[in-house]
């Protein structure tokens, strides 16, 4: 019985080894697919119709910075806005405080209709429907 349980764990330990490198991608490399992509190198020139030599300096790189980024002075924000409220809210107002009892509660009533004073009308074409899909 020890052998044969012997016999057995060792089977399984080459089955698991076995499974363990056969995802192995530096034992799996297919060359061959990566030789079989064709890249197409190819250098486009664009006529813009005028010589650009014409309107730039004679010395002038298109790679080469021209500004000098140190040359600039960046204004730093201030960090703390102080604004008065105290004037406009009530002495205990706390805006992260849960609101303690049901009159606390803001509710949107979705019945209200909000008039825009303006014409659809006169923007759409006679018998729109946004609601009727056009293929």
């Amino acid at each position: 019985m020890n052998k044969k349980s012997l016999k057995i764990s060792m089977l399984l330990g080459l089955i698991f080894a076995n499974g363990v490198f056969a995802a192995d991608p530096l034992t799996e490399k297919d060359e061959t697919v990566i030789h079989s992509i064709n890249y197409i190198d190819e250098d486009t020139y664009f006529d813009l119709g005028f010589d650009t030599a014409d309107y730039l300096p004679e010395d002038f790189d298109a790679n080469d910075i021209y500004v000098n980024l140190d040359a600039i002075s960046f204004i730093e924000a201030e960090s703390e806005v102080n604004i008065n409220t105290e004037k406009y809210l009530p002495q205990s107002f706390d805006a992260y405080a849960f609101p303690e009892n049901v009159e606390g509660f803001n509710y949107i009533d979705e019945n209200d209709e909000i008039a825009l004073d303006f014409d659809t009308k006169k923007h759409l074409p006679s018998g729109f429907d946004p609601y009727i899909r056009n293929n």
